[in-house]
């Protein structure tokens, strides 16, 4: 998505254009298409060569080709077969080819043009049958009325044919390629006349072709190039495109970020005094890695700038205690705090862990999920509004206009990844001053930090906690139930409990492929575990569409030890810390991402004993065995991030319906690695220059409507999710 100028080309509404009625407009309003702009962010499919006629006896069977001749003969055929009426024509080329075309449902004023003699161009696909050459509906152009009989000449051409590059569209919705074609020319047409953007010496000094002269070229390629025709995605104008959409996101990262007041904090003093106590309240000792960066966020607490911080770690890094002292920190400064988590089930662990550090250091700590009842959430609504809860935990419910602080100074956000810019926003404007943590345990490759946390800076904890190693991961054979479910209630008798993991509930799964074995449903999954595991090992299940008592039920069963065993979707991924918890299962391997595995791998192994993962894929191939055996080899989640983010996509990496991933029409990671690094490079040169009050570039921020554009950002994240 890019930021363009408030100019009729891009803010026409589609019901102004001709063939645009009722019905095709609610279908373009359906699939997200409301101005011109929204049409000229299409990109063409591919392109057609309608560059050079070709002679008919040339012709290779299955191509697409472009052949002028002579009409010869044409008239209106009846097919008893299909009691349908059809057009036929023959044309002879300069060469004396012969080429029979037939055409479907062609108007009437059509066939009383198709004189004897009268010059045509045709476009199709040609095939080669016992008849001679064929094309069936292709595209046609008429030339000059019929002339006189005789032999065909170069001359007879019309001489106003220029070569063409044609652009070919998806359909969108149930309208065919060719009318978004002929609405995506329509839109091209306002674009004549629109300024360029960018200074023209910035954009020569950068070897850059201006966005607007970019679009046009994309849309409409001249017909005079020579050599091979490439895709769309290939062309010197798409990858201008790329930079220019990398470029602008950036430039959105870095205004939304300066636009968070300076405000001084007060009582700073006392917050280190409340993290030392917040850390003696634990049954354990900090790690060097814990103290370092709590350090280092004590330090942005201080400072007269907000804090915009993402903290990174491995799964069992000591993320949540390094939340917990900053959290303490703030409330020692005078203010409150609040923690956001995805997930109730995730929240209500997080309140537990709290509440316990809260109640020894005299702060009032609360729970305020969507699940509450109405009374309950009024109730804890009205303490945060008066000041008497220091400190929230809860899900999206925290984001509610109705939710109203005293006095809020710092939040936390876990599991980053779930939530996006909009939410951070949400939270900042709670209060004059907030500092705001983000914290990931899913490692995010490099290059989509940049992308996704562009307002924040990073911190890291290196390593496991003491005490903690990587669990052990063994993979099975595709579909070999019988040794992988031996193997694992083996090692839940040895001690310990386990988790089994399905990527569905099974209510939504699809016949399975030839080389793969059918993915079973949750519900098969635990009957099978409860008749092999016997009554000594209880069995429970978890997953989404439990209501949020019987997920709280099922969860403080299986933490508390009366299930061994629990069947779950990868509802457990994030956050899930039951230190008994020995080993995990996760039918269906192949269909995870590498970060999402190592994500569920972190589940296991928390209390000090060895932890062991058991891989059992439905489906094997070469691709996918790599994949998984990537997992047994490297326990670093930021080198299997980068892996997943090469292999699968950032899609697929953090999941199909991430609010957070900025909706990108032309640039895709990680094929644009490289000019992402440039764009960011660029885009902070630019807003440097902005800063220091340049003319020029405080020109082009005028030209363009920026809270426009970031609005339309979020609301299309949101819309994806």
């Amino acid at each position: 998505m890019l930021i363009w100028p408030n100019h009729p080309a891009f803010t026409t509404p589609l019901n102004s254009l001709k063939g645009v009625g009722p019905k095709t407009l609610a279908r373009l309003n359906e699939e997200g298409f409301h101005t011109t702009g929204d049409l000229l962010a299409l990109s063409p499919k591919f392109y057609q060569d309608r560059r050079h006629p070709k002679a008919i006896n040339q012709l290779i069977p299955d191509e697409e080709a472009l052949i002028e001749g002579r009409i010869l003969s044409a008239r209106a055929k009846f097919s008893p077969r299909t009691k349908r009426r059809y057009q036929e024509a023959v044309v002879e080329d300069m060469e004396g080819g012969r080429l029979a075309v037939t055409w479907f449902n062609l108007p009437s004023y059509y066939l009383k043009s198709l004189s004897k003699g009268r010059l045509v161009r045709l476009f199709g696909r040609v095939k080669h049958s016992g008849r001679g050459w064929e094309m069936v509906h292709p595209d046609m152009e008429l030339g000059p009325l019929p002339i006189d009989d005789g032999e065909l000449a170069a001359s007879d051409a019309p001489d106003s044919y220029e070569p063409e590059i044609r652009p070919v569209y998806a359909p969108i919705g149930d309208l065919s390629s060719g009318v978004v074609k002929k609405l995506v020319d329509q839109a091209l047409g306002l674009l004549d006349g629109c300024d360029e953007i960018f200074p023209p010496e910035w954009l020569a000094h950068n070897k850059l072709n201006d966005p607007i002269a970019a679009l046009s070229t994309l849309h409409s390629p001249p017909g005079r190039v020579k050599g091979l025709l490439p895709r769309p995605s290939q062309t010197r104008a798409f990858q201008h495109l790329v930079f220019f959409e990398l470029f602008f996101w950036r430039l959105m990262m870095l205004r939304t970020r300066a636009k968070v007041p300076s405000v001084p904090r007060s009582g700073s003093e006392n917050g280190p005094e409340a993290a030392d106590k917040f850390w003696r309240t634990l049954p354990f000792e900090a790690s060097p890695e814990q103290r370092r960066v709590t350090l280092e966020l004590m330090d942005d607490l201080r400072a007269e700038r907000p804090m915009s911080r993402l903290l990174q770690g491995e799964v069992g890094g000591g993320k949540t205690a390094v939340a917990g002292a900053v959290l303490f920190f703030a409330l020692g400064c005078g203010g409150q705090a609040a923690l956001m988590a995805p997930t109730e089930v995730l929240a209500r662990q997080h309140y537990d862990f709290l509440k316990k550090s809260g109640d020894a250091l005299g702060f009032e700590t609360a729970l305020l999920t969507g699940s509450l009842g109405e009374k309950e959430k009024k109730s804890i609504r009205a303490g945060l509004s008066d000041g008497t809860i220091d400190l929230v935990v809860g899900s999206q419910a925290l984001l509610s206009p109705a939710t109203v602080f005293k006095n809020l100074s710092l939040a936390v956000i876990d599991e980053q990844h779930r939530f996006g810019v909009r939410q951070r926003l949400t939270l900042r404007r709670k209060n004059g001053r907030v500092d705001l943590l983000a914290m990931s345990a899913t490692p995010i490759p490099r290059s989509l930090a940049l992308m996704l946390y562009g307002d924040l800076d990073s911190s890291s904890l290196h390593g496991l906690l003491p005490g903690r190693t990587p669990a052990e991961t063994e993979i099975f054979e595709a579909g070999d139930f019988p040794s992988a479910y031996a193997r694992f209630l083996e090692l839940v008798r040895q001690g310990g409990q386990g988790f089994l993991v399905t990527p569905r509930i099974g209510d939504e799964l699809k016949e399975p492929a030839d080389n793969e074995e059918p993915l079973r449903s949750l519900d098969d999954i635990y009957q099978d575990i409860k008749r092999l595991a016997g009554p000594d090992l209880p069995v429970g299940c978890l997953h989404g569409r439990m209501d949020a008592a019987e997920r709280e039920a099922a969860m403080e069963e299986f933490r508390s030890g009366r299930r061994r065993i629990l069947v779950a979707t990868s509802i457990i991924e994030v956050g899930v810390d039951v230190p008994a918890a020995r080993v995990i299962m996760i039918e269906g391997a192949e269909r995870f991402g590498l970060a999402q595995l190592h994500q569920l791998r972190g589940r296991v192994g928390r209390g000090g004993t060895d932890g062991h993962c058991l891989l059992l894929p439905t489906r094997s191939t070469a691709a996918s065995t790599a994949r998984l055996q990537a997992l047994v080899s490297e326990s670093d989640g930021q080198a299997l991030a980068e892996l997943d983010l090469e292999l699968r996509g950032p899609g697929e990496q953090l999941g199909l319906k991430q609010s957070g991933w900025p909706i990108m029409n032309y640039a895709a990671l990680p094929r644009d690695l490289p000019a992402l690094a440039k764009a960011h490079h660029l885009a902070e040169d630019v807003w440097h220059a902005v800063q220091t009050g340049s003319e020029t570039w405080g020109a082009f921020f005028d030209k363009l409507d920026f809270e426009a554009f970031t609005e339309r950002l979020m609301v299309a994240a949101e819309q994806a999710t």
